[in-house]
C-alpha cells in the first residue's frame, strides 16, 4: 500500500473521528465562549505553520535560577511572590501561602507521550514546598490542572475551582468540605483575612472528547489583609472584561499576568493574549505591579522562546510605561512587595 494511499486513509479517519467527537460525544449544555478551537480548526493551523523554533539551553538557562528555600520556608511579612514555572506562583503575605494552578510534573497532558515534556524542572518539588494553605485553579486545560500534581496535595489544602469543576476533584477523593466552586463574581473567604472572587476572563475550558464548556474558566482576586493580588490564568483579551474587573475589585497591588503562548495570532488570539495585550490588562485591572507568567515552561505555540520578554518591554516602551512596573522574573526567583 502505498503512503498516499496510507494516508488518504488516515485523513479520511480522522475527519470520521472528528465528526464523531464534534456532532455525537461532545453535546448538551455549556458556558457559552469566544474562545477555542475544533479539532479540525486545529489541525488546519498546524498544517500551515512550520515546525516550532529550536531552543538553546542557553536561552533556557538564562531565565532559571534556585528556588531560595531558607526565603520561602520563613514568614513573609511583606507580599512575597515566587515563580514555580509556567502558571504556578507561590504566593506569602503574614503566615499565608498559596497556589496558582499549580503543575509539578513533567507533561501538560493526560498521559506522557502526548505532549512534549517541560523545557524547565519546576523550580519546588512538591517535597520542597512550604505549607500551602489553599489553590487557585483557573480552568481544567492539562497545563493547569494537573491531576497528578492534584493528588499530591490532595485535602491537605482547600480548593477554590470555577464552577463544573467540583465534581472533577470529588472523584478523585478530594474531600468535598476542601472543594469551593464559583462561578463569575461569586466570593468566598478562606478565614477572616482572606477573601477571593472568581472574576471572568475569556477563554475556555476541554478535559476530554465529551466536555467542551461544560465547566467555567476564569481569573481570581485574592485579598490577604492589605495586599490586594490578581491570578490571569488563561485568556484572550476584552477591554470591556477586564475594565470591569479593575473597577469592582481594583486596584491590584501584585497581578500574575499571561505573556506567552500566543503565535501564530489568527488562531490564538480567541485563546490567548500577546504581551502588548498583557499590558492592557494590567492598565485595565489597575494593577500597581505585574509579573509576567504563562510562557518558558512548555513549548506551546511557535513564538520564538524568549520573545514574550522582547515584545512585553517593546508594549511598555511604546505606552511609555514604567519598565519596572511590568517585569518578567527568572522560574525560581521571589520577589517581595
Amino acid at each position: 500500500m502505498t503512503v498516499k494511499r496510507l494516508s488518504i486513509i488516515f485523513l479520511t479517519l480522522l475527519i470520521i473521528a472528528s465528526a464523531l467527537w464534534i456532532f455525537v460525544l461532545d453535546t448538551g449544555e455549556r458556558y457559552p465562549s469566544k474562545g477555542g478551537a475544533t479539532v479540525l480548526e486545529w489541525l488546519s493551523m498546524r498544517a500551515k505553520e512550520k515546525s516550532f523554533p529550536n531552543i538553546d539551553q542557553i536561552e533556557i538557562d538564562g531565565i532559571t535560577q534556585k528556588a531560595d528555600l531558607a526565603l520561602i520556608n520563613s514568614r513573609a511579612e511583606q507580599p512575597r511572590a515566587t515563580w514555580i514555572g509556567h502558571a504556578t506562583m507561590l504566593v506569602q503575605y503574614q503566615g499565608v501561602n498559596f497556589l496558582t494552578d499549580p503543575h509539578l510534573t513533567d507533561y501538560p497532558a493526560p498521559v506522557d507521550f502526548v505532549a512534549p515534556a517541560r523545557l524547565v524542572p519546576p523550580a519546588l518539588s512538591f517535597a520542597q514546598l512550604p505549607k500551602i494553605d489553599f489553590v487557585v485553579i483557573s480552568h481544567n486545560h492539562y497545563d493547569h490542572l494537573d491531576h497528578r500534581t492534584v493528588d499530591m496535595l490532595g485535602s491537605s489544602v482547600t480548593w477554590f475551582v470555577p464552577m463544573g469543576l467540583k465534581s472533577w476533584f470529588l472523584a478523585r477523593g478530594i474531600a468535598e468540605d476542601k472543594v469551593i466552586e464559583l462561578a463569575w463574581w461569586q466570593s468566598a473567604h478562606f478565614s477572616e483575612q482572606v477573601t477571593l472572587t472568581f472574576t471572568p476572563s475569556v477563554h475556555w475550558s476541554k478535559r476530554a472528547p465529551w466536555d467542551t464548556n461544560k465547566s467555567h474558566w476564569g481569573s481570581w482576586s485574592i485579598q490577604i489583609a492589605d495586599f490586594n493580588s490578581w491570578f490571569g490564568g488563561d485568556t484572550a483579551y476584552d477591554a470591556e472584561v477586564f475594565k470591569q474587573i479593575g473597577e469592582r475589585l481594583g486596584p491590584y497591588d501584585l497581578a500574575y499576568i499571561p505573556i506567552g503562548a500566543y503565535s501564530p495570532r489568527y488562531f490564538m488570539s480567541r485563546q490567548h493574549v500577546d504581551p502588548a495585550q498583557a499590558v492592557s490588562i494590567h492598565q485595565d485591572i489597575k494593577a500597581k505591579h505585574s509579573i509576567g507568567i504563562h510562557w518558558g515552561t512548555f513549548q506551546l505555540t511557535s513564538e520564538p522562546y524568549l520573545e514574550p520578554i522582547a515584545l512585553l518591554k517593546k508594549a511598555l516602551d511604546e505606552r511609555n510605561i514604567a519598565p519596572e512596573s511590568f517585569t518578567t522574573i527568572n522560574i525560581g526567583e521571589s520577589v517581595t512587595r
